[in-house]
């Protein structure tokens, strides 16, 4: 077995289970596939994982259960940081679903907004780490 497989075999068995789903994510969805087949830019890589992030969120947003329940709450800002940490925490130990729907229930389209661009930037780190995308430099 070569060193760069062992190494590489290591990284996916650290990943944690919300990570591998995005990994999953990138593998089947179609949204991925230009950027599975060609280089491309950072910043064209962290738009494609954004869309995808918002496409999962409007997903939600449009089931029935979720409207009726939908209310606005108001978070203080210093609450922010903590919030989004937990989110990514969500995200990354269950699934991006539950962690979008974590953060939706705190009804600010900042901090959602927010966290579409954080998770956008994990995800290309993550994928850039596995050698999935392939990056102009």
């Amino acid at each position: 077995m070569s060193n760069k497989f062992e190494e590489t075999n290591k990284y996916f068995q650290n990943l944690r289970p919300g990570e591998r789903e995005f990994l999953e994510h990138f593998e089947k969805h179609h949204s991925f596939e230009v950027l599975k087949k060609e280089e491309t830019t950072k910043e064209k890589a962290h738009e494609k994982i954004k869309e995808f992030v918002k496409k999962l969120h409007q997903d939600i947003e449009n089931l029935p259960e979720v409207q009726q329940e939908a209310k606005i709450h108001h978070q203080p800002l210093e609450d922010v940081t903590n919030i989004l940490s937990t989110a990514l925490e969500i995200t990354l130990s269950v699934g991006i679903l539950e962690g979008l729907n974590f953060i939706r229930k705190m009804g600010n389209p900042h901090l959602l907004d927010t966290f579409h661009d954080l998770l956008a930037g994990h995800f290309f780190d993550l994928l850039v780490k596995s050698n999935k995308l392939k990056i102009i430099q």
